[in-house]
């Protein structure tokens, strides 16, 4: 049996950070620090980070989330009742504009909706940014896996999807692959919009942050949630 502790996919991993009573990158060299009182409680399986609303964040460094216009994957566990609308979750966002970025909210969406999980990616132009949203809300206090999917098409455009406990729920097709480099950490609990545009801190829980180096299939991602699947 596979348990949460092991990572089931592990071709293109290019970052795995458990929280698993530390913020060590078990796949990579992306070693993060923790802040605020970042503290670890019971996840899925295993330990989780916890969050309390306030400044508890994990910084994850400034190359760590850098995909340039490469496919990619970014999956992870989380679980948070807040009402708050937008939250932070995971970010490498230099500010709160235009730029060259790409954030992760909880209740953000048009309109904003609490518990709605929202992607943004930008470039700095109206036509590299791109805006996706999961279809349900996912601030139940139940663990959900969430994972955001860039993956090329032989057009030349780009779809984006995003899994909710191993499903499909959502997909976007836009025209260009947005590039996203920057010298900005990635942060996980915190957003450079807290301050400007409502965003709280995010109040929750989560575990098992993996970065991929490509578009995962549904299998693998099916493959993962089975694997990290409280009870496993």
């Amino acid at each position: 049996m596979t348990c949460f502790g092991q990572a089931p996919i592990t071709n293109g991993l290019v970052a795995r950070w458990a929280g698993d009573g530390n913020a060590k990158d078990s796949a990579g060299h992306f070693d993060g620090q923790v802040s605020g009182g970042l503290r670890y409680g019971p996840g899925p399986t295993g330990q989780a980070f916890q969050f309390n609303g306030g400044s508890a964040e994990a910084d994850f460094g400034t190359t760590a989330g850098n995909f340039g216009a490469r496919d990619f994957t970014i999956a992870y566990w989380m679980k948070t009742t807040s009402p708050y609308h937008p939250t932070a979750f995971l970010g490498k966002r230099p500010i709160c504009n235009l730029g060259n970025w790409w954030d992760i909210r909880v209740g953000t969406g048009n309109p904003p909706e609490p518990g709605i999980v929202n992607m943004e990616i930008d470039d700095g132009t109206l036509e590299g940014f791109v805006s996706f949203v999961t279809t349900i809300p996912l601030n139940d206090g139940i663990w959900h896996h969430v994972a955001w999917v860039r993956q090329s098409t032989s057009s030349g455009s780009i779809t984006y999807l995003v899994y909710v406990d191993g499903t499909l729920n959502n997909t976007l097709s836009h025209p260009i692959a947005t590039e996203v480099q920057n010298t900005t950490p990635l942060v996980l609990g915190q957003s450079i919009c807290q301050g400007s545009d409502g965003t709280r801190s995010y109040i929750g829980a989560a575990a098992e942050l993996q970065l991929f180096s490509h578009a995962l299939s549904a299998e693998e991602i099916l493959t993962i949630y089975k694997a990290g699947k409280p009870g496993k």
